[in-house]
């Protein structure tokens, strides 16, 4: 008797933990509401990253060091927020619920998630060029969240919210061109019909010119904040058949009180407008000596010279190598000549 009970006893337990087990093992397979539906995203480890919209369009960011190049518009450089925004919106992606197992790509059709009806389709690669993960998305359940599908997987699951994402290869471009603060100049120097310049002065700018003398002298206090914020609509390779042929007849150089200095050359076609844009700084140092006895005040001004270095060669590298279209209004507010300030 003691025996049955406890072979009785065995197979209870063995019952038991089988249904564990399958219990477990399907848990590790499904996902539950509320978990993430992309597991321990790295972005140290995205090599490239695409997103295709309907049949033919997709954009392409591919890592070059420490930044994402848009690789299928002439590889300008994509704004690392933007990318950063792209990558966290992924990661943080939550599934709602699971409603289909082994769907076929007949089914998921009802679905928008077949190939010819899918809204989205992610895929990211890692260093080596392998597809580490894809999924597509499809329609809206009545704008509480989308339908998503693994490649490779046959599962069917709702995103706890809602899903957008950018279609624009200009959703991933920083279109601020150049920003510089008013109190930050030192001197803006003008090479037009007339060469001239305009020199900070006792905290406000006078024009530096025997001939220019009778400038407006209040139009001329505005002008450098027109150097606020300078946006572009377009960018193309100086070999674009757009570009190569202009004649960039207009330069102005704004040099800061860092001793950055910002070129910019300006260009007219067909009532369109150009610029090109350059940095450098007009002091270089390669080696700085800290004394024992130098101060705060020392100190800011190795490390501003640091930062403004940086900022030239930055400058230089992602903006340097373009030419930029920009609005009329913007064309007309920064590229002086002696028409505009007298």
């Amino acid at each position: 008797m003691k025996l049955k009970t406890l072979s009785l006893t065995t197979v209870i337990l063995f019952v038991i933990s089988l249904f564990v087990f399958m219990n477990e093992n399907k848990r590790g397979t499904d996902l539950l509401a509320g978990s993430d539906y992309i597991k321990g995203l790295d972005i140290n480890k995205i090599q490239k990253i695409r997103l295709s919209f309907g049949k033919d369009k997709n954009i392409t960011l591919t890592r070059d060091s420490n930044r994402f190049l848009l690789e299928n518009y002439k590889s300008y450089p994509a704004s690392t927020e933007k990318v950063n925004d792209l990558i966290y919106k992924l990661a943080s992606i939550q599934v709602k619920e699971k409603v289909a197992s082994n769907a076929s790509e007949k089914e998921l059709s009802k679905y928008e998630l077949d190939k010819e009806k899918r809204k989205y389709l992610v895929e990211l690669f890692d260093n080596d060029g392998k597809k580490t993960i894809a999924f597509r998305v499809g329609k809206s359940l009545k704008g509480k969240g989308n339908y998503l599908f693994k490649e490779g997987k046959s599962d069917v699951y709702v995103s706890k919210d809602s899903l957008w994402l950018d279609s624009s290869y200009k959703d991933f471009v920083n279109t601020v061109l150049l920003e510089v603060k008013k109190e930050e100049i030192e001197k803006i120097s003008v090479m037009a019909d007339k060469n001239f310049e305009i020199i900070k002065k006792d905290e406000s700018f006078i024009i530096d010119s025997e001939e220019i003398k009778k400038s407006n002298k209040d139009k001329l206090q505005d002008i450098p904040g027109n150097f606020s914020s300078i946006k572009f609509k377009e960018f193309f390779t100086p070999v674009d058949k757009k570009v190569k042929e202009l004649h960039f007849d207009k330069n102005i150089k704004i040099k800061l009180k860092n001793k950055l200095v910002y070129s910019l050359s300006f260009a007219k076609s067909d009532q369109e407008h150009f610029l090109k844009l350059s940095a450098l700084f007009e002091e270089p140092q390669t080696q700085f000596v800290v004394g024992q006895n130098d101060g705060k005040e020392e100190l800011q001004k190795i490390e501003d010279t640091i930062l403004a270095q940086e900022k030239a060669q930055r400058t230089n590298l992602e903006k340097g190598a373009w030419v930029y279209k920009v609005d009329k209004s913007v064309y007309d507010k920064i590229a002086l000549d002696s028409k505009k300030i007298l």
